[in-house]
C-alpha cells in the first residue's frame, strides 16, 4: 500500500501545517467562557409544573400553537431547532415557531459576540436561561448556536457507515463492493468532517474498478452565515484514471446562502495546492506533477420529508495555469430512514478527469466515471 503511505504522510503534513495557525485564529474572534463573568438571572426560570414532566431527564418544546413534544434538543443555529424524537426522528423547526424549550442536558451556547456558556438551558419566547455554575439569562435574539454535547464535553460527534455489495455468478462471475462513510465533529462554533467513498470491482477474475476519496476539513463558524474552511484536503486514487494518488490540501471561504427548516445551502472557494503522482506514465518526468490549484465546492441539503433526505455535493479542483486539467467529483445521495439507526441509501457518483494522462502504453482513459451504489447505511 505505498500510495496510501505516500498519501497519508503528505495529507497529514499538510494538516499540521495549517492546523499550527488556528490557536491563533480563534482568540481575535472574541470567543470567549463567559460563565463566570455574566451576572445572575434577574428573572426566575419559567416554571413548568403540572404542564410536562420534568423529572426523567427529557427535553421539551412548546410551539406556538400550545403544543408540546418530548424528546432531545440537538442543536440550534441559524434561527432553526433541530429536536430528535423517539416516535418522530429528528425534525427540524423554525425558532420562531418555537415558543418554549426545556433540556436538562448539557448544552454549549453561544452569542453573537463570541461569549460561551454552558449549562442546561430553559427558554420562552423572548430569553434563555443556562444554568451551571449559576443561572444566568439571555436575549433569544442574542443567540448564534446552541449544541447538545455528551457529559460535559465541549463537543458532539455523529458518524454513518454506508455498505453494499452485488454478487453475480452463472455466465459472467462479478463483485461489486461499495462504501460510504462520514464522521462529523460539532462545536458551537466549529465543524470537523470527513468522508470516504470507494468501490472495488471484479468481473470473472479480473479487476475492473478500484477507487478510493477522502476528505476532511476543518470549518470555523465567523459569523451566522460565512465560516473559514482551514486546513482542508482531498486524496483520490483510481488506478483505471492513471491516478496512483493525487492529494490536495487547500483553504476556502464559505457562506450558507440558504439555511431553514428544510434545506440548506453552501457555497465555499480558496487557493490549493495539488500533488499527483501516475499509476504509469509515458516517461518517468512525467510520473509526478504537482502545481497551485483553485477549489470551488457546493453543498445542498434538502429533507424532502421527516424520513427522506437528499443531498447534492459538487468539488471542482482547477490546476492553475492549466485550468483545462480541472477534475470534480458529484454527488448525488438519498437517505431513507429505517427501523432503528438504519438508513436506505443510494448515491449516483460522477467523477471527471477532464484532461486523462496517457499510460506507459501511450493510451488515455475516458474522463468520466460514473457509478450508482446501493446500501445498508448504519448512523452512530
Amino acid at each position: 500500500m505505498t500510495w496510501l503511505r505516500s498519501a497519508t504522510a503528505i495529507a497529514l503534513a499538510s494538516l499540521q501545517s495549517a492546523c499550527g495557525s488556528l490557536s491563533g485564529l480563534v482568540e481575535p474572534l472574541g470567543i470567549r467562557d463567559a460563565m463566570a463573568d455574566a451576572p445572575a438571572a434577574q428573572d426566575p426560570i419559567p416554571d413548568e409544573a403540572g404542564e410536562v414532566p420534568l423529572d426523567d431527564g427529557s427535553g421539551w418544546i412548546q410551539l406556538v400553537s400550545g403544543e408540546w413534544l418530548r424528546g432531545k434538543v440537538v442543536r440550534i443555529k441559524d434561527r432553526k431547532l433541530d429536536f430528535k424524537s423517539d416516535k418522530l426522528g429528528e425534525q427540524s423547526f423554525k425558532l420562531g415557531d418555537v415558543k418554549r424549550v426545556l433540556s436538562p442536558r448539557f448544552q454549549v451556547v453561544l452569542t453573537e459576540d463570541g461569549r460561551v456558556f454552558e449549562g442546561t438551558i430553559t427558554a420562552d419566547a423572548t430569553d434563555v436561561w443556562v444554568t451551571g455554575e449559576k443561572t444566568v439569562q439571555l436575549p433569544r435574539a442574542e443567540l448564534l448556536s446552541i449544541l447538545s454535547v455528551e457529559g460535559h464535553g465541549i463537543a458532539r460527534w455523529s458518524r454513518k457507515i454506508s455498505l453494499g455489495a452485488t454478487y453475480r455468478s452463472g455466465n459472467t462471475d462479478q463483485t461489486d463492493y461499495t462504501a460510504l462513510a462520514t464522521a462529523v465533529r460539532e462545536t458551537a462554533r466549529t465543524r470537523w468532517s470527513s468522508t470516504y467513498a470507494g468501490a472495488v470491482s471484479n468481473v470473472n477474475d479480473a479487476e475492473t474498478a478500484n477507487n478510493h476519496r477522502l476528505s476532511s476539513k476543518y470549518d470555523l463558524w465567523l459569523s451566522r452565515r460565512a465560516f473559514l474552511t482551514l486546513p482542508g484536503v482531498d486524496v483520490f486514487r483510481d488506478p483505471f484514471q492513471n491516478v496512483d494518488v493525487r492529494v490536495t490540501p487547500y483553504a476556502a471561504i464559505g457562506y450558507e446562502l440558504l439555511s431553514d427548516a428544510f434545506h440548506t445551502w453552501s457555497i465555499s472557494a480558496g487557493p490549493a495546492f495539488q500533488y499527483q503522482r501516475l499509476e504509469s506514465g509515458s516517461s518517468v518526468d512525467e510520473s509526478e506533477e504537482s502545481s497551485a490549484a483553485g477549489v470551488l465546492s457546493t453543498t445542498y441539503e434538502w429533507d424532502l420529508t421527516s424520513d427522506v433526505d437528499l443531498a447534492f455535493n459538487y468539488n471542482l479542483t482547477v490546476p492553475i495555469p492549466d485550468s483545462d486539467e480541472y477534475n470534480h467529483n458529484a454527488v448525488l445521495s438519498l437517505a431513507v430512514d429505517l427501523p432503528g439507526n438504519l438508513d436506505l441509501d443510494i448515491a449516483f457518483i460522477w467523477d471527471r478527469v477532464n484532461r486523462p494522462l496517457a499510460t506507459g502504453t501511450g493510451e488515455a482513459p475516458k474522463p468520466d466515471d460514473f457509478r450508482t451504489t446501493i446500501g445498508l447505511g448504519w448512523s452512530f
